[in-house]
């Protein structure tokens, strides 16, 4: 059992030395609230954006953690939110919407009692998690018996045809294969790490969320939204330079949303 009160936010150090958790720490304090600024922005056929949908899969009372809250989009669209995050700078901008409601800790260490939550809530991160198993394990223990989990966590589809061309040439111009992520298993078939979590699945719905490239300045932000470790300058410039000739239209960025609650 970790110590939940203190060291929080921080790897051990070596452990899961993958090159991933330095990468990110300076993403998130490079950028705090990109991922954010581009998903609000994005919305489906009926108008809603990825946190509209995620908080509907939210109970109405209770008690929410946020477990990776970012910058803490969910905290204006629910009532008694709690939100965890290892950035500093992704915590400031949580603070300035949820003052006093948000805590510096680790997704696998949060300092919150067994059972204290009716919803646990992680958006856009079991992907990127040091262990996600043992952060699973750890979001499960806060929540009450018959408590929901839920997740948001990026797919390959829905995606227009427009859609899938342009991707074939971000990726041509990054020369990678497909957009890394640290743990590609947990998207690739989330129901593993829930049930060993004892997480029984709900719902895995998956929607596509138009993001609009009005000007210039909104390519190079979801460009800049993209985990892309270890990417040669170049590389960037020439995902800049082709994004930047889709400017007047969109991009679909499609996900999927994970619902379960915890077995009793």
């Amino acid at each position: 059992m970790c110590d939940r009160l203190e060291g929080a936010g921080t790897a051990l150090p070596g452990a899961n030395d993958d090159g991933w958790g330095g990468y990110l720490a300076a993403f998130h304090d490079e950028r705090p609230g990109v991922t954010e600024d581009v998903l609000a922005d994005a919305s489906a056929d009926d108008g809603g954006n990825p946190y509209d949908w995620l908080a509907r899969a939210l109970p109405s009372d209770g008690v929410i953690v946020d477990v990776a809250c970012g910058s803490g989009p969910l905290a204006s669209r629910t009532s008694r939110w709690i939100g965890l995050d290892r950035s500093p700078a992704e915590l400031r901008l949580a603070a300035s919407i949820a003052p006093r409601r948000v805590v510096l800790a680790d997704a696998a260490c949060p300092p919150v009692r067994d059972g204290a939550a009716d919803a646990v809530v992680c958006s856009m991160a079991l992907m990127l998690l040091d262990n996600p198993g043992a952060a699973v394990a750890e979001m499960a223990r806060l929540l009450r018996d018959g408590g929901r989990f839920a997740a948001v966590i990026p797919v390959t589809a829905p995606l227009t045809l427009q859609d899938r061309m342009r991707y074939v040439r971000l990726l041509a111009a990054l020369r990678f294969r497909r957009l890394p992520f640290r743990h590609p298993d947990v998207l690739a078939d989330p129901r593993p790490l829930l049930a060993s979590a004892g997480l029984t699945l709900v719902s895995a719905d998956r929607r596509r969320f138009a993001y609009p490239l009005a000007e210039p300045g909104d390519a190079r932000l979801w460009v800049r939204s993209l985990y892309l470790p270890r990417l040669e300058p170049r590389r960037l410039r020439a995902a800049q330079r082709i994004t930047r000739r889709w400017t007047g239209s969109s991009i679909g960025i499609p996900l999927m949303r994970l619902v379960a609650a915890k077995n009793p």
